[in-house]
């Protein structure tokens, strides 16, 4: 099987190591072909950057659905804002999987109440259309934005740690949910390395998403078998 995997903002070493972590889930059974829009913004943080991140894509995906002799089985856009994304799929003859809608489909089979950390002060309200959208609200039991934009990621993972593993602890004892998304490309990766009451899961919105492109490969596959 292959997945496209693509990264909506222009920072390539996040895209290297989002690839990286998506080999290690699947291993030997997909070929991740992994690719970033130069063209966009550096750091997707508000609706404007969103916008200018999904007049990338769109052409990017295009470029490679028409030039890749092979074809894929799946797209998955590695950001949690999924700009583009409903255009992407129009154009698309395989499933497209975003960072955000896989995390809360995943949510609500692994426990009755979510809460979400995100990267950025604006993207709660952004998040909230998301919820709406899928008819979500009531399940989730609140959002907490965190800054990272003084980071140089991915080299300054650590910090980032720092700030998620704090705003989580908060998180737990204001909410008590039983699952916390994850929310962001700058976190994929972090959750192991995070404290955690009983009780309650701990979501990588990367990993949810990438472990659904490969349910849907498979899928397409005994579809076509």
């Amino acid at each position: 099987m292959r997945l496209l995997l693509l990264n909506g903002n222009s920072n390539a070493a996040m895209t290297e190591q989002m690839a990286g972590r998506a080999r290690e889930l699947l291993g030997h059974e997909a070929e991740i072909v992994a690719d970033t829009a130069t063209d966009s913004v550096a750091y997707i943080g508000s609706r404007r950057e969103c916008a200018l991140a999904g007049a990338a894509l769109v052409p990017l995906v295009e470029r490679h659905l028409t030039e890749d002799p092979i074809g894929f089985d799946a797209i998955l856009l590695a950001c949690f804002g999924e700009p583009g994304i409903a255009a992407v799929r129009e154009i698309s003859p395989v499933p497209v999987v975003g960072m955000l809608e896989a995390s809360l489909l995943t949510a609500i089979q692994l426990g009755e109440r979510f809460s979400i950390i995100t990267p950025g002060e604006r993207w709660p309200r952004m998040i909230e259309d998301g919820l709406h959208d899928l008819g979500l609200t009531r399940r989730c039991l609140g959002i907490n934005a965190i800054v990272i934009d003084d980071l140089r990621l991915p080299d300054q993972r650590e910090q980032a740690g720092h700030r998620l593993a704090a705003t989580l602890e908060a998180q737990y004892a204001r909410l008590a949910p039983d699952v916390v998304i994850i929310g962001g490309a700058a976190f994929a990766g972090l959750a192991p390395d995070m404290p955690h009451p009983a009780g309650c899961r701990l979501l990588d919105c990367f990993e949810a998403a990438v472990m659904q492109c490969q349910a849907l490969m498979c899928l397409q596959r005994l579809s076509l078998a």
